[in-house]
């Protein structure tokens, strides 16, 4: 039991944190729609495509993730141990939180009625005892931590983002629209370009019709969608591993695994192309996949920084394993060594 708990709260933490990751490269994007400006890299149906698609797959599958090892959930220490620490929080807190008063007559608390249930509550965050209570930091292991915000927001959400936004200029600049161009373009708000009946847009000669503008934003947005998945089919596996190298069979014994981030595919491939799709989800059916290997690069890249990542954490913060005990060390006693001496009587 207390194996199989340990494996559900691991396989919890994997599934925060690889489901987190997708959000700072949809957000980002439309932060520099705003402020940049850009043209909009990404839309609302897309958004739903990713969180409510592959996503969604991919991220139940670590309800069936086997152990990295046979034998480590049980060598880890316990995550809310009983220390001297824990109990003197436990102790500050009870006398935080004194018991209510008792009814002399029954003997039984009194309960406050819901008007003052009601103003206790909105009291409560301009006390001094409501702020100790949540800035009172917890003994022993959280499921969302600092280093799981850290690797979800700042780590590989970053670089996730950073591979879209590549791919992106790289698909408009085959279309002939540099970054520069795209900027000038998007800061224009009296023309309203990237749509099918905006005016032409002349640059070095060329002639960009309202047609060649959309579709060639349709086609980066697409290549956007495949940079995610990609990305997140590396992030999958890399958050499989938690105390080992993201290298090793153990990897790959999850079968549902594939199955899930399959169906993702199947289904960005549906709605990329498949013509009739294209109008809804605002995808681009002309799309190359050979830019996508843009986002496999940064993939592989986000693989290496993993692993030099975990080789540090190793030597700054290692875990403390608990020693194995081989069996249970019983000295002889007065009990036992009188029903020795019985059973050699018996035997005699």
């Amino acid at each position: 039991g207390i194996e199989e708990g340990r494996l559900i709260f691991a396989n919890l933490k994997k599934s925060i944190r690889y489901t987190v990751t997708h959000s700072i490269p949809e957000v980002i994007p439309q932060i520099l729609y705003i402020i940049v400006p850009l043209p909009p890299m990404i839309t609302s149906i897309m958004i739903l495509v990713i969180d409510l698609g592959f996503e969604v797959l991919a991220a139940l599958t670590y309800a069936w993730e086997p152990p990295e090892s046979s034998n480590g959930l049980m060598k880890l220490p316990p995550r809310k141990p009983v220390t001297m620490r824990s109990i003197a929080m436990l102790r500050a807190r009870a006398l935080r939180h004194p018991p209510p008063p008792i009814d002399p007559h029954t003997g039984q608390p009194i309960k406050p009625s819901r008007i003052s249930r009601a103003l206790a509550a909105v009291k409560a965050p301009f006390t001094r005892v409501w702020w100790q209570d949540r800035l009172e930091r917890p003994e022993g292991e959280i499921l969302v931590d600092g280093e799981l915000l850290s690797w979800s927001y700042l780590e590989a959400g970053v670089l996730s983002t950073i591979s879209l936004i590549v791919v992106f200029f790289v698909v408009l600049n085959h279309h002939g629209i540099s970054p520069r161009q795209a900027r000038l373009m998007a800061k224009d708000t009296s023309q309203n370009y990237f749509n099918k009946d905006s005016p032409d847009y002349t640059y070095n000669g060329r002639i960009f019709t309202g047609d060649q503008q959309f579709y060639a934003l349709n086609e980066a947005r697409t290549g956007i969608m495949f940079s995610i998945y990609i990305m997140q089919v590396f992030n999958l596996f890399i958050c499989k591993a938690r105390f080992r190298l993201p290298f090793g069979k153990f990897m790959f014994r999850n079968v549902r695994t594939f199955y899930g981030f399959g169906a993702g595919l199947v289904l960005l491939l549906i709605v990329t192309y498949i013509p009739p799709l294209n109008t809804v989800f605002n995808s681009s059916y002309k799309s190359i996949p050979l830019y996508w290997l843009i986002a496999v690069g940064f993939g592989c890249l986000l693989l290496a920084y993993a692993t030099g990542r975990m080789l540090v954490l190793r030597k700054s913060k290692p875990i403390q394993w608990n020693q194995t005990i081989d069996g249970l060390h019983m000295h002889p006693t007065i009990w036992s060594m009188r029903q020795r001496t019985k059973s050699i009587d018996v035997v005699v």
